[in-house]
This record gives C-alpha cells, structure tokens and sequence, in this order.
C-alpha cells in the first residue's frame, strides 16, 4: 500500500513537472504587434486593455478570448435583430431584418466553425472561418442600407468587425 502511494506521488509529481514546462513555454502575445496590424489600432488597444484576462496571455488563450467575445457579440446581436423583426410593420424594413436574422445565423455558424479551427491550431482555417462571419455581418448591413433601421446595429456591427479584424491579425500569427 506505500508502495502505491509513492507510485501515485511520483506520477503526479511528473505531471505537475511537464505542465510546468509545458506554461512556461508559452509566451505572452505581443499586444504591441497584434494592434499595430489591425484594421483599427485604436481600438484593438482599448479593447485589449479593458479585458483583465488579455494581460499576460499567450497567442492561442488571446484568440479563445478574443473569439469567444465575437461570439457573444454575434448571438446578441442576433437575439436583438430577431426581436426588431418579429415587432417591425413596415414590409420593407422586416424584410431587412429577417434577411440579417440568416445572415447572423450563418455568421453565428461559422464563429462556431473558427472554434473547431482554433481548438485544432488551424491558423489558416481560423482566419478563413473568421472572415466568413464578417462577411454575414457586412451582407446584413447592406440589405439595411436603403432603409432607415435601428442605429445600433450599424455601431454593433462595427465593433465586432473590429472584434473580428484582431482575431485575423492574431491567425496569422498562429
């Protein structure tokens, strides 16, 4: 029975060992880098600077938090642009939003996509799946262009391609 305990130490003593090494050989993403090649700078450093987590994390961990945000921002902005269609009355602008409703789903479908190509390491398939749902967000703003539709959805839609943009900078560099 002590022989079974020592075992047992060892084998965890190993595996705290290799974890260890395996954090520490994870550097911290160069925020400086990221933002310098974003669409928008600015942003990309406020927005790096009012998420605690981003402090410190390496390039993979700043892509989960990062895509993780785009998602949340995705399926709120569907929820709302679902509600907006289900109470509008004029023909012209349910028909805009119900188009955007599709086109945030697919947006929604392909972030969910970008995961699996984040989880896996695909950098290249990241930035394709990523692209994909800026696409969806940017059809959707063009079918409301020729209607006068609720303001904030064009200011949403700017932060998350923004959102997005960070998340393309950081594939390339995976």
């Amino acid at each position: 029975m002590a022989t079974t305990y020592m075992v047992n130490n060892v084998l965890v003593s190993c595996l705290m060992f290799f974890v260890m090494i395996g954090s520490s050989n994870a550097k911290p993403a160069d925020i400086k880098a990221i933002c310098g090649k974003a669409k928008n700078p600015s942003f990309c450093t406020n927005y790096m600077k009012s998420n605690p987590k981003i402090s410190g994390a390496d390039i993979k961990t700043l892509a989960t938090i990062t895509l993780g945000s785009a998602q949340t921002s995705a399926s709120i902005a569907l929820t709302k642009i679902q509600s907006l269609a289900t109470k509008e009355t004029n023909p012209a602008l349910k028909k805009g939003y119900t188009s955007c409703v599709e086109q945030y789903k697919n947006t929604i479908s392909s972030l969910d996509e970008a995961n699996t190509s984040l989880t896996s390491g695909d950098g290249p398939g990241l930035n394709i799946k990523v692209s994909a749902a800026m696409e969806g967000y940017t059809t959707c703003q063009d079918g409301l262009s020729n209607v006068k539709a609720d303001p904030s959805i064009v200011k949403d839609t700017g932060d998350f391609q923004n959102v997005c943009g960070i998340i393309l900078v950081i594939s390339n560099m995976m």
